[in-house]
């Protein structure tokens, strides 16, 4: 018997929204919850991805900020209309999901008749304001009520042949982060990524920064993630023994140790086979650095390892600059509205820059505020590009690492020319303190009491408007 509660209905929620939209459970509950988040009350509020993975698992009640805000007759009225706005458009069977919630709390013993009839009173839901007010009801009921904590049931994570354990309901955290919506111009290089895990389990992925790698391995997760079981992901954070600790699994205990930690984490990562892909994000060190990366070499898991030192003596590809210059405009139309206008300048302006993608995307948005016109802006690039010795093309290796001084120089000038308002000023110093991983918008915008975060930030050089995490590119 399903127990009728937050974890049942949210993941029935989940169940009915597609793959293809791209969304988190973190993204859903920001859709679910957004009267809860707008309120001035909740600005220092955001979600925890581990502890979000508890709460659609069963494993630790929802936040009691959250169920209470709920308790009152009119915030429920605001959860009705998220529903119905937020959430009933993007399942593709809204009437199914509404059926399936009506079977758990029907046949859930441990709830009274007399309650089942009041919370069911619009269930022959004629329209989409019924769908909405019959979940909210359901859903609110299932905040409210007595927490009964699920099992970890790890005899289902038994791996059997040649598959490894399912780990979705195990590893509470290691969520792909959502790939750029701009992402583009990569098709030949993901055949080529593909290839090589393939034939050699194990890649690095390297290239200067700014390139692009993580946004490749994060698209390579998307394009290919019905060919694996699993896909786990983890930011480097300078200690890859560290990082294996640092996971999130249901089976931890408050009392553990970090050495029971990492002997659990360990076992368990050794038993996942060739259908798991691990990716590493920024693996930016060398192998005599951190001599753990031996260990994790011998996991018979698929990994992606995404860097900017060069692991010449392993499996590597390099990725390049775009090729295509088409992209690469494309690419601007979505930071520059007047692109159109200016396709001859803006091609020039490429070409300027080296087609190198984070110097590009910088151009456009320069160019949006309106600041430069595309001839001035070509004339300043191209008066840096000629007093640039011609050393400064040649790559450069230092402690291991890869840098092109050219890129550097082009990013110096765009961010030179971009006459940022104290404010900005401070929410780019600040981006010095982010940690590898990245950080909340809204905590961060919080922490420097900005009155309008999204305005504010919206306009910082490097923000995607389209992740709730900020980090330095």
């Amino acid at each position: 018997m399903e127990r009728c509660d937050f974890s049942s209905i949210i993941t029935t929620f989940r169940k009915y929204i597609s793959d293809d939209r791209g969304m988190n459970q973190i993204d859903l509950l920001y859709e679910l919850f957004k009267s809860f988040l707008a309120e001035e009350s909740s600005q220092d509020f955001d979600f925890d991805n581990g502890l979000v993975c508890r709460w659609y698992n069963g494993q630790a009640r929802i936040s009691p900020r959250i169920s209470k805000y709920y308790m009152y007759e009119k915030n429920r009225e605001r959860l009705i209309f998220d529903i119905e706005k937020n959430i009933l458009p993007l399942m593709y069977d809204s009437a199914m999901a509404v059926q399936e919630v009506y079977q758990i709390l029907i046949q859930d013993s441990t709830i009274s008749d007399k309650v089942k009839e009041q919370l069911s009173r619009r269930y022959l839901c004629s329209s989409t304001s019924d769908e909405a007010l019959f979940l909210a009801s359901a859903l609110c009921f299932g905040m409210e009520r007595t927490f009964v904590k699920r099992n970890s049931d790890t005899k289902k994570l038994l791996s059997a042949g040649n598959l490894s354990p399912v780990i979705k309901d195990f590893v509470f955290d290691g969520d792909v982060p959502k790939v750029c919506p701009h992402f583009c111009g990569r098709e030949t290089e993901l055949c080529t990524l593909h290839d090589l895990i393939e034939n050699n389990k194990k890649v690095f992925l390297q290239g200067i920064a700014g390139i692009g790698k993580s946004e490749v391995a994060k698209a390579y997760a998307q394009t290919y993630r019905k060919e694996y079981t699993n896909i786990l992901y983890l930011t480097y954070s300078g200690d890859l023994r560290q990082d294996i600790i640092n996971l999130d699994f249901a089976d931890d205990l408050p009392e553990d140790s970090e050495e029971d930690r990492f002997r659990k984490h360990n076992r368990f990562l050794r038993t996942l086979k060739d259908d798991t892909l691990l990716i590493i994000d920024n693996f930016n060190t060398t192998a005599t650095k951190d001599s753990f990366l031996s260990v994790v070499l011998k996991y018979r898991c698929r990994i992606i390892f995404t860097t900017r030192s060069r692991f010449d003596n392993y499996t590597s590809m390099d990725l390049e600059e775009i090729s295509n210059p088409e992209a690469l405009l494309s690419l601007m139309r979505c930071f520059y509205s007047d692109a159109g206008k200016y396709s001859s300048v803006l091609k020039q302006i490429i070409q300027a820059v080296h087609s190198h993608t984070l110097a590009v995307e910088l151009s456009a948005r320069l160019l949006e505020t309106g600041i430069l016109e595309p001839q001035n802006l070509l004339i300043r690039l191209q008066v840096e590009k000629s007093a640039l010795n011609a050393t400064d093309t040649i790559d450069i290796i230092k402690d291991g690492q890869s840098r092109k001084a050219t890129y550097y120089d082009h990013i110096h000038t765009l961010f030179s020319l971009y006459q940022l308002s104290p404010a900005e000023q401070d929410i780019m110093r600040g981006f010095s303190f982010a940690p590898a991983g990245g950080i909340s918008g809204r905590l961060y915008a919080h922490w420097l009491k900005l009155s309008d975060h999204r305005k504010t930030i919206g306009t910082a050089p490097g923000h995607n408007d389209h992740d709730p995490l900020l980090s330095v590119p």
